[in-house]
């Protein structure tokens, strides 16, 4: 089960997500109250070296070409994009592609998933943090395997895991406390998925 933190802001989360054993965590590049600048996230990206993290840089509808200067900059591993994005832009993407869509868009199947090393599905208003109804995952069946995103926590994340069975999971305002991560919550929700993982 892959378990990706997303809108990391502080070294200080970012290591704690990483000694907790999250395999991604994210940094937001698109405008959002979680938005960093290049140098921050080196600054973070650095911070966590010893670790075998992966780090994700969040865009929405951004340049391609800011994309790809950015993701080179930090070093990131993955590019995910969270806008509107084309086929023709996601192809112009240089690192490895995370393709998010709502809820809404994924039906049986959907052409970013050639092209993308993970899709990740979210509530229909994405970044939100809101949950959806997990069982449709389940009822219609998505022909590719995802991130789930979406309102997720510790005090939902066994019923999603059961209803929508994803590949991985995608937590940001679940592990925040007055906006801002918590480190405790951040330690938590991952012990309580990998607990969930073996049961």
């Amino acid at each position: 089960m892959l378990i990706k933190i997303c809108g990391i802001k502080r070294s200080e989360a970012a290591q704690a997500a990483a000694n907790a054993g999250a395999d991604m965590i994210g940094l937001v590049f698109a405008e959002s109250r979680r938005q960093v600048t290049v140098e921050e996230a080196k600054v973070i990206r650095e911070s966590c070296s010893s670790f075998p993290v992966q780090f994700v840089g969040v865009f929405r509808n951004q340049p391609i070409s800011e994309v790809n200067t950015i993701s080179e900059a930090v070093g990131l591993d993955f590019v995910q994009l969270h806008g509107q994005e084309s086929l023709k832009k996601c192809r112009q993407v240089k690192a490895p592609l995370i393709r998010a869509l709502s809820h809404d868009e994924v039906k049986a199947g959907s052409p970013f998933a050639e092209l993308s090393e993970y899709m990740l599905i979210d509530s229909p208003k994405p970044g939100g943090g809101q949950p959806f109804d997990w069982s449709d995952l389940k009822r219609d069946r998505p022909a590719f395997p995802f991130i789930l995103a979406g309102g997720l926590s510790i005090g939902n994340i066994a019923e999603a895991l059961q209803a929508a069975e994803p590949l991985g999971v995608d937590v940001s305002s679940g592990v925040e406390t007055d906006g801002e991560k918590d480190e405790k919550k951040i330690r938590d929700f991952i012990e309580e998925v990998r607990r969930l993982e073996i049961d």
